[in-house]
């Protein structure tokens, strides 16, 4: 069996067939660990972000609301990027009072103040959510697209990088459906689930 199936320009890797841990997000387990190392975000999202900081800055304590302080100021020229460059979030002390650190919009709820404004704005998902944010633990690099296990700054708590090890779990396509679409489409989509249907029917 192939390690990669071709859709379109896109190789799709088999861990998205994978068993999962059958939860994608339990914040009250992992604490919002995806959040830790801050994100690569798109120049062109980077505008779209600081243009709506009189919604997102409201969510966030006194001292971080200056949108001059939300990005750290590294900037990276990649093809990922659909302007071609990326440039990343600032990472400072939690604000739930741990001895970790995070995202400067991570809330102490872990929730995201970009996540939370978007919905004051009314935007579908993911609103202005970074697109790598978005689709985590889906990534899409390099014309590739997997489920991205090996992020170093996550720990293995977390249940969207931990497949389960007894029972198998729900597959991962069909706990992250709509990160898998957002990555590649709903045709995309539907082409993971047609390949996992013919797994299925293999005796």
């Amino acid at each position: 069996m192939p390690k990669a199936w071709m859709f379109e320009n896109w190789r799709i890797s088999r861990s998205l067939l994978a068993p999962s841990s059958g939860f994608n997000c339990r914040l009250e387990v992992c604490g919002g660990a995806c959040c830790g190392g801050g994100i690569w975000t798109d120049s062109e999202q980077v505008h779209d972000i600081v243009k709506n900081a009189p919604k997102i800055a409201p969510y966030l304590p006194a001292e971080r609301r200056d949108p001059r302080q939300w990005f750290s100021g590294e900037a990276m020229e990649h093809p990922d990027f659909a302007s071609g460059l990326g440039l990343a979030t600032a990472v400072l002390p939690r604000l739930d009072g741990s001895d970790r650190q995070a995202c400067v919009f991570a809330l102490a709820d872990h929730t995201c103040a970009i996540e939370r404004a978007s919905g004051d704005l009314g935007l579908a998902w993911p609103g202005l959510k970074p697109f790598d944010c978005a689709t985590f633990p889906v990534l899409r690099s390099e014309g590739g697209v997997a489920w991205d296990r090996t992020t170093e700054y996550i720990p293995a708590k977390a249940d969207c990088q931990r497949p389960l090890a007894s029972t198998p779990g729900a597959p991962f396509h069909s706990v992250f459906r709509r990160e898998i679409e957002l990555a590649i489409g709903r045709q995309g989509l539907d082409f993971v689930e047609q390949r996992y249907a013919a797994r299925r029917k293999k005796p």
